[in-house]
């Protein structure tokens, strides 16, 4: 049996956080088993989402990663079957470093990526002692797209790419929460203007005059002026304050690390919570929620596509028009410095 010592050293090296090195075995002179278990006691169940630390049985699970030096490494990792005492349904604990179903970390997925982009497959292949069959399943299932909330376009998806994974883009679904709660603001100026009493009805429409950007921004952007608005605004209008603190929360969600397990609970908990006076959101999360939760694999989004979408538009406004096609192409494709190769 190794040391407590080198445990710890190899713990370090694999470096799973959560998880700790209990055992080594060399299977071959290339070939490096270490055995990994999950410091936590309990997990939390994806049926009902209490915690329970119950197991109801143990079984190994071997995935390969990364090489260390010249050794294959392979993970025979512990991975626990628990029983909720809550819900009485049995689950198996997920592995952060594995997707679903693979037999290889997420880290060698990578690693592989990257070597093909920088080489090709055959030399990949030769440097990972991988299969060209092995390494182009890799590549097929790192393939992700983000696409707007329209099922045409996930249908399309789907049809010309089928070991995609389909990921909603996040600036969408936060663009609907924005405009509900610009639905809002606008309502409630209208009711404020109807007001007979004219001191409040001033008060109101003074409180919620210019509010929209200010409702509408990250809390970290606001300038000082526009904080001070805000806290006026929730001196009116309390009610609408409490969406856009909603709002906020919801934003949160997709800036912190988390894995899409726990994203699931909490836009539950926002969902239920929310769905007053975010009720479109709400239904668009509950439609989506798979490819919401997409997101957290990777954190794909439609970033760089918008961006030269809208370089795209200023070069036409620039041009006033462009009527020939050729033309057009060549300004777009010069803007990035590529040969139109037209001749």
């Amino acid at each position: 049996m190794p040391s407590n010592s080198l445990l710890y050293f190899i713990t370090q090296i694999i470096n799973f956080p959560g998880f700790k090195a209990t055992n080594y075995h060399f299977i071959t002179e290339n070939e490096l088993l270490i055995e990994l278990e999950n410091k936590q006691t309990s997990a939390t169940c994806p049926h009902c989402g209490k915690s329970t630390s119950k197991v109801h049985q143990s079984h190994r699970h071997r995935v390969r990663d990364i090489p260390v030096s010249s050794f294959d490494v392979f993970l025979n990792v512990n991975r626990r079957q628990f029983r909720c005492p809550n819900c009485q349904k049995v689950f198996s604990e997920e592995l952060s470093f594995v997707k679903k179903r693979r037999t290889y970390t997420k880290r060698l997925a990578q690693k592989v990526v990257e070597e093909v982009l920088a080489t090709d497959v055959v030399n990949t292949g030769k440097r990972n002692r991988m299969s060209p069959a092995e390494i182009e399943t890799i590549l097929k299932e790192m393939e992700a797209v983000s696409i707007d909330l329209w099922v045409p376009y996930k249908s399309v998806v789907e049809e010309l790419m089928p070991n995609a994974q389909v990921v909603a883009d996040r600036f969408h679904v936060m663009k609907q929460v924005n405009e509900e709660l610009d639905y809002r603001r606008k309502t409630e100026k209208k009711q404020a203007e109807k007001i007979k009493n004219k001191t409040e009805r001033e008060r109101q429409i003074s409180g919620i005059k210019e509010s929209k950007y200010p409702l509408l921004k990250k809390k970290e952007d606001l300038n000082e002026t526009e904080k001070s608005k805000l806290s006026v605004l929730k001196e009116v209008m309390p009610e609408l304050m409490d969406m856009y603190d909603r709002k906020e929360k919801f934003r949160d969600i997709f800036e912190s690390q988390i894995t899409g397990d726990e994203a699931f609970w909490q836009l539950v908990e926002w969902t239920e919570s929310s769905y007053k006076d975010f009720p479109k959101s709400c239904q668009t999360i509950k439609r989506w929620i798979a490819e919401i939760l997409a997101y957290f694999d990777n954190r794909t989004t439609q970033g760089a596509v918008e961006g030269i979408n809208q370089k795209i538009k200023l070069i036409k406004r620039r041009a006033y028009g462009l009527n020939n096609f050729a033309n057009f192409r060549r300004r777009v494709l010069l803007n990035w410095h590529f040969s139109p190769n037209l001749s």
